[in-house]
């Protein structure tokens, strides 16, 4: 066979020759599945995708016509002349009557506002309503500039499960001579649920197959109705992408990636889905048709399966055209490898055959000077590596014995460190109760004696009472400004009430002064917590309090208390004007009030984290352990 090859073959190395023979098998392949299956696997996928968002447009267009039609008579109802001269309150409301139930099959509720929001009428009459401002003006107030009607994204009260969307139109009052339209007097709003929208009949004949679904999501990416119940009232998983294809108008299809988050932070799973998007023309609104890949592309993926066989059939081909070529070739090195396999297993004793013709016999020849040379220079190394052996082994002695010094000697410091602050929050409360009864009783006791006095006195001393009066001020000042001393040593509120109390009462004095909104949040807190546990996070949560009025210039702020698992987590947030905190940290005196927040929480065994950048804000997270023992 090699006899009838050409020269220029049979002049190749053997290596060249294998590499020459796969290339081409390789490259008949590549060429056969470029011409047969690029245009069809193109069009499949094309055709595919198009079917969703035909599904998306119709749902689309359904729900257009739904919202259009309630439009449309909401219309006709606001230019009754009854409502637009301003008739009598029986008119008005027999004609909010028999508009509502034309209405019926689309809300629930038809509410007439004047221009400044307040409720004139509601049919079914709610007379708490009447003469109120509408809690959701905002969401209809901008038909009143843009002279239109208006669809609102989803609105949920705080303590309902149910959601609804709002549909308004403007009222106009009747045109004076030259205009061609009068002024807006109100705006009518009807209150349709967002399990009314009409759609369930729709969505449980188009959602196709299991794992399908379609979804109307408002401007907000909030899911207005599903073929998913459950995921009603929640805000989709690309709610930002489903506002900026709202905005542009422009359906749109494709693949991309569906994550879920499991309960209790488990792992994420992650599932690739087509997404057909088709956004309203009378709304902000959208639907979603949602499949998974793998149904959508069901006959792209049975087309690539086919090709795939072919192709596998024109690679096996291929390696039986291979092996046999190489086959002939390989033969008279396999005494080679025999020995190779013994140097692989650490045996160099056994010498290498001089076997083969031409580049076998030169390889075979290297080998056998490489192998005595390998043999020589691995005695060498197994000496050197004996030598090294013992000194590794006596400088990793040396080195535990360091390492268990250091350790004694930071955990010395760990406990040091603990009593100090114990020490010093005994020597706070002991300061406190000294203060309290001595100086506070003193002062106490001059108020109550210069009252006593001056009320003694006759009126002809008006300028003693004068001066009486204002030894009394003065006490009075010093001992509100003894308590305030003797709640900084140690807050009776945090013995007695708890911690979320006395952060509050922190709060209160230093930042509500400051003209920072506060929001306490506290979960979970049903056990009395340890005592040090209590002091050391009232310490690093006072801390931060006083940061956030003297250096953060926030509006702002969030404290949270949060047992969950055995384990307390503290968070602290402000809007202020941030800072870099390895910068901070590394400038000595600055840093002490941090240090000293991470060194109280990594006393408990716990966690301490300070995040913060220049013009973000800064976020202080503790998480502290409550082992009982």
């Amino acid at each position: 066979m090699w006899s009838r090859s050409p020269a220029w073959l049979r002049n190749l190395g053997l290596q060249r020759q294998i590499q020459l023979l796969a290339a081409a098998g390789l490259l008949i392949i590549f060429v056969f599945f470029w011409l047969a299956g690029r245009q069809a696997i193109e069009e499949s996928t094309r055709q595919s995708l198009n079917n969703q968002l035909t599904i998306a447009t119709l749902v689309a267009s359904s729900l257009d016509h739904r919202l259009n039609t309630a439009l449309t008579l909401l219309e006709a109802t606001a230019a009754e002349p009854g409502l637009r001269q301003g008739g009598s309150d029986s008119l008005r409301a027999s004609l909010l009557r028999d508009a509502q139930l034309r209405l019926s099959a689309y809300g629930q509720r038809l509410i007439l506002l004047d221009s400044n929001g307040i409720v004139l009428w509601t049919e079914p009459l709610d007379a708490a309503l009447l003469s109120q401002p509408y809690p959701n003006f905002a969401l209809v107030q901008s038909s009143l500039g843009t002279e239109t009607h208006n669809v609102s994204n989803l609105c949920q009260p705080p303590d309902s499960s149910t959601g609804y969307v709002l549909l308004a139109v403007p009222i106009f009052a009747p045109s004076s001579e030259g205009e061609k339209q009068g002024t807006i007097s109100g705006v009518l709003v009807e209150e349709v649920p967002a399990d009314q929208l009409g759609l369930k009949e729709v969505l449980s004949q188009v959602a196709p197959g299991t794992g399908s679904y379609i979804e109307v999501v408002d401007h907000d990416g909030v899911v207005l109705a599903s073929s998913r119940p459950a995921l009603c009232l929640e805000k989709g998983d690309h709610a930002d992408q489903f506002t900026r294809l709202i905005d542009s108008q422009q359906p749109t299809v494709g693949e991309c990636h569906q994550c879920h988050a499991g309960d209790g932070g488990s792992e994420i799973d992650r599932s690739e889905e087509v997404l057909a998007f088709a956004p309203l023309s009378v709304a902000p609104w959208g639907v979603a048709v949602r499949r998974p890949a793998s149904d959508v592309m069901a006959p792209v993926d049975y087309l690539r399966r086919q090709m795939l066989l072919g192709g596998g059939a024109a690679l096996i081909a291929t390696w039986l055209v291979t092996w046999f070529i190489t086959r002939q070739i390989v033969r008279p090195i396999q005494a080679l490898d025999k020995v190779s396999t013994q140097f692989a297993a650490g045996n160099l004793r056994v010498p290498i055959p001089d076997s083969g013709v031409g580049e076998v016999a030169r390889l075979a020849a290297n080998m056998e000077q490489m192998r005595v040379r390998l043999e020589a220079t691995l005695e060498d190394h197994r000496r050197w590596n004996e030598a090294l052996e013992e000194m590794v082994e006596e400088r990793t002695r040396e080195l535990s014995t360091l390492y268990e010094q250091l350790q004694g000697r930071e955990a010395m410091c760990k406990r040091l460190l603990g009593k100090v602050l114990t020490a010093q929050e005994e020597e706070r409360a002991r300061l406190a109760r000294e203060l309290h009864d001595t100086i506070g009783q003193s002062l106490t006791a001059v108020i109550m004696t210069t009252t006593a006095v001056e009320s003694s006195l006759p009126a002809t001393f008006a300028s003693g009472k004068e001066k009486l009066a204002n030894v009394r001020d003065i006490a009075a000042q010093a001992l509100r400004d003894l308590r305030n001393l003797i709640f900084d040593l140690r807050p009776e509120i945090l013995d007695d009430l708890g911690l979320a109390l006395a952060l509050r009462s922190q709060v209160k004095k230093y930042l509500e002064p400051a003209g920072v909104r506060v929001q306490i949040k506290a979960a979970g807190l049903k056990d009395e917590l340890p005592a040090e546990v209590e002091t050391a996070v009232f310490r690093v949560v006072q801390e931060a309090i006083t940061n956030i009025a003297r250096h953060a210039q926030a509006s702002e702020a969030h404290i949270s208390l949060t047992q969950k698992d055995n384990r307390l987590i503290v968070r602290v947030e402000d809007n202020g004007v941030g800072f870099d905190p390895s910068l901070v940290m590394n400038e000595g005196r600055k840093a002490w009030g941090l240090r000293g927040m991470e060194e109280r929480i990594t006393l408990l065994g716990g966690k301490f984290y300070i995040g913060s950048k220049p013009g973000h804000g800064t976020l202080v997270l503790a998480e502290v352990p409550l082992d009982q023992n």
